[in-house]
């Protein structure tokens, strides 16, 4: 039998006394059973002793096809374990079969079933320690779980295998004592970006600072303050990490970009899209127990970030994300050299423009800045037609629809050596493409400017008709897209349902001065005052404070109607209303239950808004009006027509 598919008697007991496995641990898979559908549950056995497991949801194929099944030899090359009651339970989450079922060499002693409950010291103690030259060779980073005995989201022991687990009174941790000076490390075994998880916090991976954003303070708490850091890894895997507080000033002066570090014990969880520069699911956060240190091994040669080419027909998607994105397309023409003035100090920004096309027949532009405007444009002079761009790390903006626009970690390349680059300029060859051929991807996303601007303090725009948009389209927008900066608003017209009217946790309307609507208060006795215009008001009238889900076929979204957009949607006045509450009865149920699913054509106006130090989006209804099918569907065709251009 191969040497990666041999049982060792002891590494059960390793397993559970904490101990590392460089090169994974070759176990013995029995009683294996299904739970919930997405997971399995099982023995693990070394041949001597055993521990009882959970393999996770990335598992399911390999027992659905049968290939890992009772009596199999798998190598797990990555797990976690917690603590259930007395137990020690071993969360698989990356492993291959190494022997089928039915080509297992029995070891002459194999009593692991018969002891899954015994302890470490009885079950293994002894093969321990003759391993220990065994496990020294095979030391990695793994994860500390004597300080993380709580399992991740979707995993939850208890419900696995009883009893539940028995409260453990807390240790006194004395509080850290941070570096002074950074150290070299010189540690060979690191994880990689790729195989960090939230469930520990024992993680030591080596990687490049690719980018180090400035020290700043939280807008809400200006004493706090924090530091993100792009890194990557030999793989090309990129991550972002954040520092807190003192370990932000003492990085922010200690960590250099382009040099590599050590980076040890951090948390882990899932990205904030936004406000993540970073293309992945995680993020990371260090804490003040955290290590950092300078690494031995300085070579970055393959320490570059992985590229992921966004199709050009596919950029709007990416309007407004924080996240960068990389492009790539034959270049089309090439734009005059200019400049824009910084509003910050007055200084000249040179610009130049470079159009690419790519074969969906789309083209976008490209906007160098900075010395990119000048190095890399000189070198495209007269190469239209027969050179292929790529920029990565870019930003997609809605400027004319749609465009992108480099930043100061972009890196832009002539005449990649890749196949994709290499395929893309011999099918503009062979297809006899030029650039009137082209159609610009921002062509049908540019907004109309309306006659009745935007909203109060804002800058704004009535959507073209030219634009299908939908409920997706709205919720993608955040409080950080570049389309709501300087207080501007963004409407977007769609065609929604009324799903629900909230009325449990606010008032739908309230009492106003007839006049100019300025909220009054009620003073009992009949007599209202108005403090905004200081006088009482004899008649006041209700007005509507509506807040409603609209949902179409992409979603829903809580959007706000006032006035008259409301009193369309309610088919009633806000007095009405209220005298249906007030009357007691169905009357006012059944009447937030006849606005639902109606359908409507709604402008939304998306606007941010700045309260208690939270930046967020609030999007209310600036028009609503009954649908016009017969003009409806007139739009539609001529919209699907397009595409089809």
């Amino acid at each position: 039998m191969a040497a990666t598919a041999t049982l060792t008697s002891g590494d059960v007991a390793r397993i559970k006394s904490k101990e590392e496995f460089a090169n994974g641990v070759v176990l013995r898979v029995s009683e294996l059973q299904e739970v919930n559908g997405k997971k399995h549950r099982c023995m693990l056995s070394d041949g001597n002793s055993s521990i009882r497991g959970v393999l996770a949801s990335q598992c399911v194929d390999l027992v659905a096809s049968g290939e890992l099944s009772n009596g199999c030899l798998v190598k797990i090359t990555a797990f976690v374990t917690n603590t259930v009651g007395s137990d020690e339970v071993l969360l698989a989450t990356d492993l291959s079969v190494v022997a089928p079922g039915t080509g297992i060499v029995k070891m002459e002693v194999d009593n692991a079933l018969n002891a899954h409950n015994s302890t470490p010291e009885a079950a293994g103690k002894p093969q321990a320690k003759s391993n220990a030259a065994d496990a020294k060779e095979n030391s990695t980073p793994g994860p500390d779980f004597k300080t993380n005995k709580t399992p991740g989201p979707g995993l939850s022991p208890v419900s696995f295998f009883s009893p539940a687990p028995t409260p453990t009174g807390a240790g006194i941790k004395s509080a850290p004592t941070p570096p002074s000076t950074m150290g070299v490390s010189d540690r060979k075994n690191h994880h990689k970006i790729a195989q960090l998880h939230p469930y520990d916090t024992n993680w030591c991976i080596r990687a490049k600072v690719e980018r180090k954003a400035p020290l700043r303070a939280l807008p809400s708490k200006p004493d706090v303050k924090v530091m993100t850091v792009d890194l990557v890894d030999e793989t090309g895997m990129a991550i972002q990490g954040t520092f807190w507080r003192g370990p932000a000033e003492r990085m922010s002066e200690q960590l250099v970009e382009g040099k590599v570090y050590v980076f040890h014990k951090f948390k882990v969880k899932p990205a904030d899209k936004k406000y993540s520069s970073v293309k992945n699911e995680y993020q990371i956060d260090f804490m003040d127990t955290t290590d950092v240190s300078e690494a031995a091994d300085q070579d970055t040669s393959a320490m570059t970030t992985a590229v992921e080419i966004t199709p050009i027909e596919q950029l709007p998607r990416r309007i407004g994300q924080r996240a960068p994105a990389d492009v790539m397309g034959v270049v089309l023409a090439l734009g005059s050299y200019g400049t824009v003035k910084r509003k910050a100090d007055n200084s000249e920004l040179p610009r130049r423009d470079v159009t690419i096309g790519d074969q969906s027949g789309k083209s976008v532009t490209v906007t160098l800045w900075g010395d990119m405007s000048s190095s890399t444009a000189q070198q495209l002079e007269g190469m239209e037609g027969r050179a292929v761009l790529q920029v990565t790390g870019c930003r997609v903006t809605d400027y004319n629809g749609c465009s992108v626009s480099t930043l100061s970690k972009s890196v832009a390349t002539i005449n990649p050596e890749t196949p994709a680059a290499q395929q893309m300029m011999l099918w503009y060859k062979t297809s006899e493409m030029n650039p009137d051929r082209f159609t610009a991807v921002g062509a049908d996303l540019v907004m109309a400017r309306g006659s009745q601007g935007g909203s109060q303090g804002g800058a704004g725009s009535v959507p073209a008709r030219e634009r299908y948009f939908t409920l997706k389209d709205v919720s993608g927008l955040t409080a950080e897209s570049e389309a709501l900066a300087n207080d501007k608003a963004v409407f977007q017209n769609v065609t929604a349902c009324v799903a629900m009217v909230n009325n449990e946790d606010k008032a739908i309307f309230y009492l106003a001065n007839p006049e100019n609507g300025r909220k009054v208060v009620d003073q009992g006795g009949g007599r209202y005052w108005s403090e905004a215009d200081g006088k009482a008001i004899e008649k006041p009238e209700h007005r509507y404070l509506l807040s409603v889900r609209l949902a179409d076929h992409t979603g829903e979204t809580n959007v706000q109607l006032f006035g008259k957009e409301a009193e369309a949607v309610m088919g009633m006045r806000a007095d009405e209303l209220a005298a249906l509450k007030e009357a007691g009865g169905d009357g006012f149920a059944g009447a937030l239950k006849a606005a639902q699913w109606k359908p409507w054509q709604v402008v939304v106006m998306s606007k941010a808004r700045e309260y208690n130090g939270n930046r967020s989006v609030r999007h209310s209804a600036y028009k609503v009006d009954t649908i016009d099918w017969v003009s409806e569907s007139s739009r539609l065709v001529t919209l699907i027509a397009k595409y089809g251009n």
